[in-house]
């Protein structure tokens, strides 16, 4: 995913534990990582909130959808860097 992530101009950290590994896109406070559920593999994201009192949102996609899946989260980067710096990425522009 971060290789999808990379062509799509969004950097991201690589993160390993205890067999999970994550996708991290700080600048925006969004996480993916990869799970297994009863109907398959699914790529899983979650964006926190701006602030404290704002919940975590949680939105996943089937493993085989790579290409959606980054497009997806691709949008969520977009509107998440304007809501906190008031601005396009540069990499956008």
């Amino acid at each position: 995913m971060a290789d999808h992530l990379r062509h799509l101009g969004i950097e991201s950290r690589i993160s390993a534990c205890e067999g999970i590994a994550l996708v991290g896109i700080w600048s925006v406070g969004l996480t993916v990582w990869c799970e297994c559920v009863a109907e398959g593999w699914r790529f899983r994201w979650c964006v926190n909130g701006l602030d404290e009192r704002s919940r975590w949102r949680y939105t996943s996609c089937p493993a085989t959808a790579v290409e959606t899946a980054a497009l997806r989260i691709e949008r969520l980067y977009r509107s998440q860097y304007l809501a906190i710096h008031g601005d396009v990425p540069t990499e956008f522009q």
